[in-house]
């Protein structure tokens, strides 16, 4: 990937992380007001909602500031992945059961109803889905870390010159 393609890839996936956080946020604290007060767990979305949103706008706002660490992009694609499997799993187990509780016939057909009932929810799946495969591709391909991210600065290839590391037992004149 050059660095063109980099920049937009990171601006994807910026700007992915920032709507679906402030969508989570949006959803979340109006409720987490509601439940955190009488401490009710009745609903736990946004328990989880909240703090992972400012997780991922953490992320986006490091990203955004210049970081290019393989860690921010993979904590990224994680935050907005869980936030997929969980809506799928929330819908296919009536609301977060273990297990459907409901007969699914044809789960795809299933989420996209609720998606299509409900355009918050389009608009969050869809920017997740972009913030997913941009920063996985990030992960994978950013030239600025390199073919093995941070670590590549930290275990360079070659060993050091004894010379110039100052240690006198690898002098060879013991």
């Amino acid at each position: 990937m050059d660095d063109a393609a980099a920049t937009v890839t990171r601006v994807l996936g910026v700007q992915a992380a920032a709507a679906s956080a402030a969508i989570h946020l949006i959803e979340g604290v109006p409720d987490l007001a509601v439940y955190l007060p009488i401490l009710s767990v009745r609903d736990p979305r946004p328990y989880l909602f909240v703090p992972s949103a400012l997780l991922l706008l953490g992320v986006a706002a490091a990203v955004l500031y210049g970081a290019r660490d393989r860690r921010l992009y993979s904590l990224g694609a994680g935050v907005m992945g869980t936030y997929l499997v969980g809506y799928v799993w929330w819908h296919l187990t009536d609301h977060g059961g273990l297990v459907p509780a409901h007969d699914v016939a044809n789960p795809v057909a299933e989420i996209a109803a609720h998606l299509v009932a409900d355009p918050p929810a389009l608009v969050a799946f869809g920017t997740e889905l972009l913030g997913v495969v941009a920063f996985l591709l990030l992960f994978v391909a950013d030239p600025e870390t390199g073919a093995r991210g941070r670590d590549a600065a930290a275990a360079p290839d070659e060993p050091a010159d004894p010379s110039e590391t100052g240690d006198p037992s690898a002098d060879g004149d013991a």
